[in-house]
């Protein structure tokens, strides 16, 4: 069941999941989904990103920190102009949209597979009133803990959402 920490629920509201339309996506990160996903070394990673990640997959001990650098990148923001919880807001909106699209994708592709997409938001360090957005995917494994714990999140603007989530597309922004 996705999850937001408390700060997160308070700057985009507890209901931002259900309120989710394509018009949130960001249209540099729609393709990225629509390209799907693949297995490397065990690894699940997004196809789009693994053909632009440079790291080597040696220098990873564990899976989990491989699909982590692999899957993750920042939110496109370039285009905002608002600052403060406003930007971070609109950051959640995006990263949560396309964890739901990217995790959708995953459902139809692998649906014995089950992933995680982690959303954080965070001010930069010269400006705390500008934000900045992260995003990345992970499966879910047996035995393993999970990347980020909501128990020790609270503080935190981060959010989680998972396959079972993201079962049906993200419905239009049409009326």
């Amino acid at each position: 069941m996705a999850w937001m920490s408390t700060e997160a629920a308070r700057i985009a509201g507890r209901t931002m999941f259900d309120t989710l339309t394509r018009a949130d996506l960001p249209p540099v990160l729609g393709p990225v989904a629509e390209r799907g996903w693949m297995v490397v070394d065990d690894a699940v990673l997004l196809r789009a990103w693994y053909e632009s990640y440079f790291g080597e997959r040696s220098t990873f001990s564990e899976t989990l920190d491989y699909e982590i650098a692999v899957n993750g990148r920042g939110i496109p923001d370039l285009d905002l102009t608002y600052e403060g919880e406003a930007r971070a807001a609109a950051l959640l909106r995006r990263g949560a949209a396309f964890a739901w699209a990217a995790l959708h994708q995953a459902n139809r592709e692998m649906p014995s597979t089950r992933l995680a997409a982690y959303v954080s938001v965070a001010p930069i360090l010269m400006d705390p009133h500008r934000f900045t957005g992260n995003v990345t995917f992970c499966a879910l494994r047996p035995g393993q803990p999970a990347y980020i714990d909501p128990v020790h999140a609270t503080d935190d603007v981060v959010l989680a959402a998972f396959s079972e989530d993201c079962t049906k597309p993200l419905p239009s922004s049409d009326p």
